[in-house]
Order: structure tokens, then sequence, then C-alpha cells
């Protein structure tokens, strides 16, 4: 869904894969995020967006590191 409504977060606080990557360091590859997307455990709107235009076909993933850091701090068997 492009340009997500759901996300209520301003948008010039995303960051990129790569930049969320390096961030949150270790465990958290470009590949790794990836995954966690696709699997649905990163929720679209809460902690990412796709920030592609109307009509364009490659993702455009955004990712809210207050999110998921927030996830993080969640133990896994509580999530």
């Amino acid at each position: 869904m492009p340009r997500s409504n759901l996300l209520q977060v301003d948008l010039s606080q995303l960051v990129t894969i790569a930049e969320a990557s390096s961030q949150l360091g270790r465990g958290y590859s470009r590949r790794s995020i990836i995954r966690r997307i696709d699997s649905g455990e990163w929720k679209e709107g809460i902690h990412w967006v796709d920030d592609r235009r109307d009509g364009a076909l490659k993702r455009i993933i955004k990712i809210n590191l207050v999110e998921v850091n927030k996830l993080r701090q969640v133990p896994a068997g509580r999530r």
C-alpha cells in the first residue's frame, strides 16, 4: 500500500533500511530487516511505511526507529 495512511509519525523522522541497519547494530542487517517486514513481525504503519509513489512497482521502505526500539524492549515471548 503506497504512502500508508496508517502512520502517525512525521515522515522526516523515518530512516532508510541502510540507516536503520547501522543504527540498530548487530543482528539487524538489510536482509534481516526485510525478513522481519515480509514475515509480519514489523507492522506497516507502526514500524515501517512504504513511501513509494502511486503506480511505482518497487517498495521504498522507511523505518520508524522509535517504534522498533520499543518492540526490541519487549521479550520475544510476549510479542
